[in-house]
């Protein structure tokens, strides 16, 4: 496995750790979980290791950054900014929200995952 697999890997599953208890104040924490350290996963988004919107973010980061290179290498030119503000796009459909006034590029591996048109965000739960 790569360095940046890891680094993505490690980062979703102590997203996914944290996620029952993102935002909430000591107390909180303390009430639900106890002293312990967070070990195992807890009910967070309509299930149990759900990551939450910061690695959704981080997936479609990482897209649109390879997504840039592939283009600088096949075409000779890179466009990170460009390659990234669409994949940013792309998550915003995954969350529900239609862009009717920019068409919006769907194809990729990672907008096809299902497990990915569910809103993480602390806010607004809805899966």
């Amino acid at each position: 496995m790569g360095s940046f697999t890891a680094y993505l890997l490690g980062g979703a599953i102590g997203d996914a750790l944290g996620g029952a208890v993102e935002f909430r104040s000591r107390t909180a924490i303390l009430s639900r979980i106890g002293p312990e350290v967070i070990i195992h996963y807890a009910e967070a988004y309509c299930g149990k290791g759900k990551i939450t919107d910061d690695t959704q973010m981080t997936l479609f980061t990482a897209e649109g950054l390879l997504r840039g290179q592939m283009r600088g290498v096949s075409r000779g030119v890179s466009s990170f900014d460009h390659t990234v503000a669409n994949a940013y796009l792309r998550w915003l459909v995954t969350q529900g929200q239609e862009c009717t006034e920019i068409n919006v590029d769907k194809s990729g591996w990672l907008f096809q995952q299902d497990e990915l048109h569910c809103q993480r965000a602390p806010i607004r739960r809805r899966c």
